[in-house]
C-alpha cells in the first residue's frame, strides 16, 4: 500500500470513528492555546497530521462558555424563531 492511499485509509478511519463520538458532525479540536470547532472530516485529517489534537472536557467547557458569552441577547422574537427552526428540523431531518 503506498503513502499515499494509508493516509486517506486512516482519514476514512478516524472519520468513522468521530462519526461515531459526535452525532452533530462537529467537534472541538485544540493546537496549542486555540481551540475551534469544526466538522468531522476535517477534525480527522487534522488529528491524523498530528497537527490537532480533540479538545478536553475543560477546553470544551471553557470555549462553549466563551461562546455563551460573546453571543448578543435574544430577543423573544428570535428565541420563538430559533424555537420553531428546531421544531421543523427534528421533523424533517432523516431517521
Amino acid at each position: 500500500m503506498s503513502k499515499f492511499s494509508l493516509y486517506y485509509s486512516e482519514i476514512r478511519a478516524k472519520t468513522q470513528e468521530l462519526a461515531g463520538l459526535f452525532a452533530d458532525d462537529h467537534c472541538l479540536v485544540t493546537a496549542g492555546k486555540t481551540t475551534c470547532e469544526v466538522p468531522v472530516p476535517l477534525a480527522a485529517r487534522l488529528l491524523v497530521e498530528g497537527t490537532h489534537r480533540l479538545a478536553s472536557k475543560e477546553e470544551q467547557e471553557a470555549f462553549y462558555e466563551a461562546q455563551r458569552l460573546n453571543r448578543p441577547p435574544i430577543s423573544g422574537l428570535d428565541a420563538a424563531r430559533a424555537a420553531f427552526a428546531k421544531l421543523i428540523l427534528k421533523k424533517v431531518a432523516p431517521q
